[in-house]
């Protein structure tokens, strides 16, 4: 192994040299180094915790039916900003970079690479304690990241450069990093669970100020205020032991193949979950949206599973909360995006636990338009919120009495290509500690029934839910 490592450090200074001329006569004082690396015989088995936390930050997301997997760690820079003008300011911050990379990710053959990862909350916010980890936005650039792209893993290995940075410091640099990744240690998977030792969110008067809520909203509602909102709730859950996240992964990578699973973590928190819907997925020159909206069982049989598909898609009160979704979606999307279509048309998204109705919308990106100025269009969707917008999140302030954070935030990655993933961080919980804070949520609209909604919420937080004894 040590022969692997050290002819990859010499692909690496082999690599510098040749770009010698644009490094050392950039005007820039700082420069993105991107240097990819396959290797094909490092295992991930037994390995992600300790990855997890090899640093402060890091970052988990899996997509099985693609076979897409990133791991990040660490960070060489980022650009954090909170308060009302982040989507707009971090755009700026960001397109400063774009000609200081200097990459050879054409090795990978594959545009899903990224280079900036991170996460948005679900509004800006004076974040109460449980939240206190992470900021309003942070996208930042990883030290390391283990892509694996099908049967293919890539090393990524990103350096900050300046002018009087030698070519020696940088190779040893990548030589340790490879020496200490290939020192961990196999740790033993068990099927092992954490107990609940203790639950609060989820006796009788919390499903009571739960219908109270909802109550209100449908008043709001039938007096003409809102046409839809989005009402959150959360289970507060205090467990045996810490969460062993590689027995996470596996579970949902069993439950929940069609979903985007993902940890994210920053000094003693982890955000984690098994999300359905993907906010935006950019690709040469397009990208996809997800409305995803009204909801029902799955069946104990095929037949009756069936039977609950068939009620949905003829459902007036949940296709009138979808094309809630849909409309916002197509109506945002016009300053930024042309032939807008929509690619599938009603259909259904099975989970394990769960149907939802789907459509996915199409469109170009017009040549002005940037990621974060499309994501701050549509974001966020009435899926989460409601409609009207504004008048959604006023109602959510005042009826939820808790912090939503990076639950139905966005989470993500992209690159300078305009490739990137970005999903809604729904089907999730936080953790640090042996604490545990599980979320759900449901749209409210005229006709909604409110122990319907609250069965809703339960069945939503079964994905987490079902990772403890």
């Amino acid at each position: 192994m040590e022969e692997f490592i050290s002819r990859s450090a010499n692909s690496f200074l082999k690599f510098l040299s040749e770009n010698e001329g644009f490094l050392k006569k950039s005007k820039s004082s700082n420069l993105i180094i991107s240097f990819a690396l396959q290797d094909d015989k490092f295992k991930l088995t037994g390995k992600l915790d300790e990855l997890l936390n090899i640093s402060e930050r890091s970052f988990y997301l899996e997509h099985p039916e693609t076979e897409f997997t990133v791991i990040a760690i660490d960070e060489i820079l980022n650009i954090t900003e909170n308060g009302d003008g982040r989507f707009a300011i971090t755009d700026k911050k960001i397109k400063e970079w774009k000609d200081k990379v200097v990459k050879n990710h054409e090795i990978i053959k594959d545009k899903r690479v990224p280079l900036f990862i991170g996460a948005m909350k679900f509004t800006t916010e004076h974040s109460d304690s449980d939240w206190k980890d992470f900021n309003d936005s942070t996208w930042y650039v990883p030290k390391t990241i283990i892509l694996r792209l099908g049967k293919k893993q890539f090393f990524i290995f990103n350096f900050l450069y300046s002018s009087n940075t030698s070519f020696t410091h940088l190779t040893d640099n990548l030589h340790s990093r490879l020496e200490h990744f290939y020192k961990i240690k196999e740790t033993k998977i068990t099927p092992n669970l954490p107990e609940i030792r203790k639950i609060d969110g989820d006796a009788p008067k919390d499903k009571k100020k739960w219908k109270q809520m909802i109550n209100q909203a449908l008043e709001a509602i039938g007096s003409g205020e809102i046409n839809k909102i989005v009402l959150a709730r959360k289970v507060d859950i205090l467990l045996s032991e810490e969460m062993k996240f590689e027995n996470v992964i596996s579970q949902f990578r069993k439950d929940y193949n069609n979903c985007r699973l993902f940890v994210c973590h920053f000094n003693k928190s982890f955000f984690f979950g098994a999300t359905p819907e993907v906010l935006g997925e950019f690709s040469n020159g397009k990208v996809e949206f997800d409305a995803l909206a009204g909801s029902a069982p799955r069946g104990k049989d095929e037949k009756e599973d069936k039977e609950f598909a068939e009620k949905l898609l003829s459902s007036e009160k949940d296709k009138a909360e979808h094309s809630f979704v849909i409309e916002h979606i197509k109506n945002s999307l016009s300053s930024v995006c042309e032939n807008i279509t929509e690619k599938e048309k009603l259909s259904i998204k099975k989970l394990s636990n769960i149907q939802h109705l789907l459509t996915v919308i199409s469109a170009e990106l017009k040549s002005n338009s940037s990621i974060f100025s499309i994501l701050k269009e549509i974001y966020p969707t009435p899926a989460i919120c409601g409609s009207p917008q504004n008048e959604a999140l006023h109602w959510i302030k005042n009826l939820e009495n808790f912090k939503r954070g990076l639950y139905s935030g966005i989470i993500g990655w992209f690159n300078f290509e305009n490739e990137g993933d970005f999903m809604i961080a729904l089907r999730s919980a936080l953790s640090y500690g042996k604490k545990l804070i599980a979320y759900a949520g449901g749209g409210i609209v005229q006709n909604s029934e409110a122990d319907a909604e609250f069965n809703e919420t339960e069945l939503k937080l079964k994905p987490i839910m079902s990772l403890f004894k």
